[in-house]
């Protein structure tokens, strides 16, 4: 009984096909994937140090790769600093600088790894908004007004809109015939409105192939209007008018 079940043994691996071993080697080797990145923050970085600083990387590969990082050239041990924690099977960063922000700034990179290779992000320097101050725009109400956007270049170009900040709310710029944006990304008001003041004004830049948007720091506007001084001249000149009444 054994000799028989031996010989059938035999009879199927003869009566195999002679491609079967190696169509089975391709199919583990596709199976097989070193780290390749797939998703990670831009290369100059602004982040706002009020919140939660994000420094995206994400990587596939099979097996799915661990992640590692390096800040200024060195290793960074993510798991000793308390205000940093890295995202379950991910490698992006979430920071929770509440004290001390500007120590983060510097130049990271992360590493995807697994056993049949390693995966390098390009190196992103994190800035915070704070570094980057913004004058109030003064204008006079009925006046022109255009708020430059200046978006990152890419590749690939940006898409690029406005929002409109007026707590504890945020929502795109209404466009009309006074207010509309230019092909280059710039906010342009036919006339400003005293209204126009009510909000900040803040331009991001959206790459859809990465998944990146790019807040820029927002723009307040000032509106200076002689309403109040036309009333105040119009009650000064009925107060004396009214005196000179009285004295006759």
């Amino acid at each position: 009984m054994i000799g028989a079940l031996a010989l059938n043994r035999q009879l199927v691996w003869l009566n195999t096909p002679s491609h079967m071993p190696s169509a089975l080697t391709r199919a583990l080797d596709a199976l097989r994937q070193p780290p390749t990145i797939i998703k990670q923050s831009l290369k100059e970085h602004i982040v706002d140090p009020k919140g939660t600083m994000v420094i995206e990387c994400e990587a596939k590969g099979n097996p799915h790769p661990i992640f590692s990082w390096r800040r200024n050239g060195k290793y960074f041990n993510v798991a000793r600093d308390s205000q940093v924690s890295m995202r379950r099977r991910s490698g992006t960063l979430d920071i929770y600088a509440r004290n001390n922000p500007e120590k983060y700034e510097a130049e990271y990179q992360c590493i995807a790894s697994n056993e049949y290779g390693s995966a390098y992000s390009h190196k992103i320097i994190l800035q915070l908004y704070s570094k980057e101050i913004v004058e109030p725009v003064v204008v006079s109400a009925g006046l022109p007004l255009v708020l430059s956007c200046d978006p990152p270049p890419g590749p690939p170009k940006p898409e690029t809109y406005w929002m409109s900040s007026s707590f504890p709310t945020m929502q795109p710029v209404r466009q009309d015939r006074r207010v509309s944006m230019g092909v280059n990304g710039d906010l342009y008001f036919s006339n400003v409105l005293f209204n126009d003041s009510a909000a900040d004004y803040c331009c991001n830049a959206r790459f859809p192939f990465k998944n990146v948007i790019q807040q820029k720091m927002p723009v307040v506007v000032k509106v200076h209007t002689s309403e109040y001084k036309c009333i105040h001249n119009y009650q000064f000149h009925k107060f004396r008018s009214s005196a000179r009444g009285l004295t006759v």
